[in-house]
């Protein structure tokens, strides 16, 4: 009787979960590179290393899902669109490629890294303060960075800058197509940056 009593159970379980609506599937976004990035790079030291990293990024953007900022202090988090990897992780895959397309693929490389640096290798470290979509589809991406000289552990130069361009608002791939051409735009000022920095 009881094992009977079970299978009732089970069954009447069955039969209510296959009455439930199906959820939507979950959309995924990646940032893209961009095509046909440039600087002016004429006193661009031709033996220079540079080392992307860190990327630090605010904390209501670390995480999977999308968000986007409403009116006042409040935020949507998108529960079905999702960034395809940490966004930490993606902001630092493209600007390196970014960078490197600009000067160079053997002269970027991610920081920290295992290898002794020399006379003409620096460090760039990115703070992200933010980085969203807002209610009427404006990308922003607001920026801090420095340049430091890796061999004598001295800052050679300090910046920020805020980004911004139009997006279709609520469209999660053109916000992911926009921010990936801010991106472009802070590689191309950070190339900029790096013909400035003085060697002794």
């Amino acid at each position: 009787m009881r094992r009977v009593f079970l299978l009732f159970v089970v069954a009447l379980t069955l039969s209510a979960c296959a009455g439930l609506p199906g959820s939507d599937p979950t959309r995924f976004y990646v940032l893209k590179t961009t095509e046909g990035l440039s600087a002016e790079l004429t006193s661009l030291d031709p033996n220079i290393n540079v080392g992307v990293g860190p990327i630090q990024i605010p904390g209501y953007a670390d995480r999977a899902q999308i968000i986007t900022f409403d009116s006042g202090a409040r935020i949507t988090v998108a529960d079905f669109d999702h960034w395809a990897e940490p966004v930490g992780d993606g902001v630092k895959r493209i600007l390196s490629a970014n960078l490197a397309s600009i000067i160079g693929e053997s002269k970027v490389f991610p920081y920290p890294a295992d290898f002794r640096p020399n006379e003409q290798s620096i460090q760039i470290a990115v703070e992200i303060t933010d980085i969203f979509q807002d209610e009427e589809g404006t990308a922003r991406l607001a920026v801090r960075w420095h340049i430091k000289r890796l061999y004598d552990n001295q800052v050679a130069s300090r910046n920020a800058k805020t980004y911004t361009a139009q997006s279709l608002a609520g469209d999660y791939s053109s916000y992911a197509d926009t921010l990936s051409d801010l991106l472009g735009q802070f590689a191309e000022d950070l190339a900029g940056d790096l013909a400035t920095v003085q060697f002794q």
